[in-house]
């Protein structure tokens, strides 16, 4: 066997091992018996495919999102996932439209979870998706620290035209792209009217004091009668969700 893939797999069969857990490098490498510098490299790698997730910065690791797409199972094993399910659940029941969590995750807005309204006529989230262009993806980059933010912009780039036209209406479209995002954190909520003819509206979630994902819900603009009345559906259980990620350790 090539003793790099050998590495890297033994890597994903330990933090396979205890899925709802963050590694920290040094466990790692020690766990394994692996050369530090070695365990850099191969997580490295795997982390800019999505096999291997960090949530934070100088954080533990964990598995990433394009394994349990690969396997067409949605994040069970996550404790976030296990916190929030219920009441996004609940979210999309009452309003009968179509209500998603969602993480960012190697610099793209990922759904964990989603529901699906009984009707003829319904959004379907797509798994992956830029983060510029989702109000969900929109709504957690907005928390980012300063330094968060500006180091996304810079792996990133700033959003293509089709992908926040707005902010291309000032001669400083990074300038507009950051008052941008300061208005949706002061407003505590993002909301999208995409061309396509859908609506989006989003929450923030918090964990241990970072932005962890949002809560949102979709819904064709045809169907929309009382923005007021979602946007505050999806607060009030954005609330619920973040009382419980409170309480949880």
């Amino acid at each position: 066997m090539i003793h790099s893939v050998e590495k890297a797999l033994r890597i994903l069969e330990l933090l396979a091992s205890g899925a709802d857990h963050e590694f920290p490098l040094r466990t790692i490498a020690d766990t394994l018996g692996m050369d530090k510098g070695t365990c850099v490299n191969i997580i490295k790698t795997m982390r800019e495919r999505g096999y291997i997730d960090q949530e934070q910065l100088r954080g533990g690791y964990k598995l990433g999102y394009k394994l349990y797409q690969l396997t067409g199972r949605n994040i069970e094993n996550d404790s976030f996932t296990k916190i929030a399910r219920r009441d996004v659940e609940e979210l999309g029941r009452q309003l009968n439209e179509t209500a998603i969590l969602s993480v960012i995750r190697n610099d793209h807005r990922i759904v964990l979870y989603s529901t699906v309204p009984d009707r003829e006529i319904i959004v379907r989230p797509t798994g992956e998706k830029s983060v510029y262009q989702a109000c969900t993806g929109r709504v957690i980059l907005a928390h980012y620290s300063p330094s968060h933010l500006e180091k996304f912009i810079v792996r990133s780039g700033l959003p293509g035209r089709e992908e926040w036209p707005e902010i291309y209406r000032s001669l400083h479209p990074e300038g507009e792209l950051i008052n941008s995002l300061t208005k949706i954190k002061q407003d505590g909520y993002a909301i999208h009217r995409d061309p396509r003819g859908i609506v989006g509206f989003a929450a923030p979630l918090f964990k241990a004091g970072h932005v962890a994902g949002s809560v949102g819900v979709y819904l064709p603009a045809e169907r929309l009668s009382d923005e007021k009345a979602i946007l505050d559906s999806v607060l009030a259980y954005a609330g619920l969700i973040n009382d419980k990620l409170q309480r949880s350790k």
